[in-house]
């Protein structure tokens, strides 16, 4: 059997009384493909943005294990310096800088949030 890298137990995030993760689980094994699909306000990117620590740990329940380790991911350096790191799907490039400028920029916009 393939080894688990990422196992997502029991997450629940909830926002004002709205349950947006409800008991969610997942694994991810070594060499597996996902996808995540469902109708807007389905979970998707609350679910990515409690893996990447943009909604740090302590803001939902349930536990993260990334290679068979707990991990507690505060914030989105937390997750970067484990390999984790979101690609949005709409990218807004700002012409006028390089690559790498942008990539920065994503990450200080993130991190304004």
């Amino acid at each position: 059997m393939k080894k688990k890298i990422l196992e997502m137990k029991n997450i629940i995030k909830e926002f004002s009384g709205v349950k947006a993760l409800d008991n969610l689980s997942l694994t991810v094994r070594e060499g597996d493909i996902l996808s995540l699909c469902g109708e807007n306000g389905a979970g998707k990117s609350t679910l990515m943005k409690v893996l990447s620590g943009i909604y740090p740990c302590g803001t939902f329940t349930g536990e993260i294990l990334f290679n068979g380790e707990k991990i507690k991911n505060n914030s989105i350096r937390d997750s970067e310096n484990l390999g984790i790191a979101i690609i949005h799907q709409e990218l807004n490039l700002i012409q006028e800088l390089s690559i790498v400028e942008n990539m920065f920029w994503e990450i200080l916009n993130l991190n304004m949030d």
